[in-house]
């Protein structure tokens, strides 16, 4: 049986297209049950739309937090899902909005992608934070959400090195382009690991992380 899964996007959704074309392609076995934006505009709905994905908008614009909320759980509780994924969904989720997803292990089955090696530059200025910064390798984090910002357990990393020549530009691309093929990677592992994946996570996350760390092609 596919892994039954929502996105969660604000923007352009180049990690949502990621996902459908691996599916597309018969690469991953995931089902995506729903597309959700919450800023009209999004470039996530019209990839939606371009892969034949039910979607939907609850915009945020001059709701209350928790208001908001209530209706994305509203959305998301008319599908059979076994995970919510986010990707560049620019929101911050709520203790009260992850336990509607919490599983038996005492996980939030919620997955977020994150530009850097975490616990390193957390925020959305990932990628320039580290540039800024200097680094000589940076990457990418995919994890699990959990009641802290860029927080919960890791389920991947891929890194990348820093060029002499990169700008700000070129090390951004570089980074998307692992986003892109690290999302799909991990939804399959899942899709294929099932429970026994996260009691791994549970049980020595230390040894997942260098088991499942990528490195740059």
């Amino acid at each position: 049986m596919p892994l039954n899964i929502a996105v969660l996007a604000s923007g352009r959704g180049s990690n949502l297209e990621a996902i459908l074309e691996a599916i597309a392609a018969g690469k991953l076995d995931v089902t995506v049950k729903l597309v959700l934006v919450n800023v009209a505009n999004a470039g996530a709905i019209e990839i939606a739309k371009r892969f034949g994905v039910p979607h939907a908008l609850v915009a945020n614009a001059g709701m209350p937090r928790k208001e908001h909320e209530v209706k994305v759980i509203e959305e998301l509780k008319k599908h059979e899902l076994d995970f919510v994924v986010l990707a560049g969904y620019m929101r911050v989720l709520s203790p009260q909005f992850l336990a509607e997803f919490k599983d038996s292990e005492g996980f939030f089955r919620v997955i977020n992608i994150h530009p850097s090696l975490l616990p390193s530059f957390p925020g959305i200025r990932g990628y320039e934070e580290a540039y800024e910064y200097g680094v000589k390798v940076a990457g990418v984090t995919v994890h699990l959400v959990d009641e802290r910002v860029d927080h919960g357990p890791i389920l991947a990393q891929a890194s990348f090195n820093r060029e002499a020549d990169d700008t700000l530009e070129t090390f951004k691309a570089r980074g998307l382009s692992i986003e892109h093929d690290l999302y799909p990677q991990v939804l399959q592992d899942i899709s294929t690991k099932g429970v026994s994946f996260f009691s791994r996570v549970k049980d020595d996350t230390s040894d997942l992380k260098t088991e499942k760390e990528t490195a740059t092609r």
